[in-house]
Parts: structure tokens; sequence; C-alpha cells
């Protein structure tokens, strides 16, 4: 069966990882609506407050999200992120890089509640 996801995202790497099981893909869109996403915006406030162990944990830990939901392109971008932020680069430069990571992920985050919503329905 095939899925015909949004192109936007990695669908070789979504292919290779989970087939076409829309099950599979659903919950993994859905856990990074309502777990992940929410950490990244945790983030935003540790990154505010200067608390760099904090936001270099939440960093770390979402990594292996963005790959899994098909975002394969924003990864790099959080592993540099999260470079800068054991690097102790100013509060400013870690705050623009966020903002910029951020814009693309709200333009992707239509597109997976799109997806998960209509696998959800298969």
């Amino acid at each position: 069966m095939a899925l015909n996801l949004n192109p936007a995202l990695d669908l070789a790497y979504i292919d290779q990882a989970y087939g076409d099981d829309p099950v599979i893909l659903y919950m993994i869109f859905d856990a990074f609506l309502s777990d992940s996403l929410p950490r990244w915006r945790a983030l935003e406030l540790a990154l505010e407050t200067d608390n760099k162990k904090e936001a270099a944990s939440i960093v770390h830990g979402l990594k292996p999200s963005f790959t899994m939901a098909g975002l394969t392109g924003i990864r790099p971008r959080v592993e540099i992120l999260e470079r800068a932020i054991k690097d102790n680069e100013t509060n400013d430069a870690l705050m623009n890089m966020y903002v910029e990571i951020n814009t693309d992920i709200n333009v992707f985050l239509p597109i997976l509640e799109e997806e998960s919503a209509r696998l959800k329905a298969m």
C-alpha cells in the first residue's frame, strides 16, 4: 500500500525505516507532535534563562526525533545548536539559531499534523 506522504518529508528515510506501515508512522508523527514538540518549546525557555545544562540535555534528547519524523534536514542544524550550547556560545547566538530552526519546524508542523490524522484514519 502506497502511503503517498507529503514530499516535503524525507520519503527515502521514511520508506527505509518504516516501509508502508501506516500504524507505526502514525505513532512516530504523533509522538513527535505530542512529546518532541513540547520539549522543543521548553528548549526556548532554557535558552532564554541561560540554563545551558538543561538546554544541552533537551537538545541532545531531541536529535533523533527529527530524523525519525522525516525531518532529516533539520537534524544537522540541531546538532550545530547542541555543539554551540556546549561551547558556551552567547545567548543571542543560541537564540538566533533556535529561532531559525523553529521557523523551519513551524513549516513542517501542519504537514505532520495532516499526515498523522490521515494515517490514523487508514
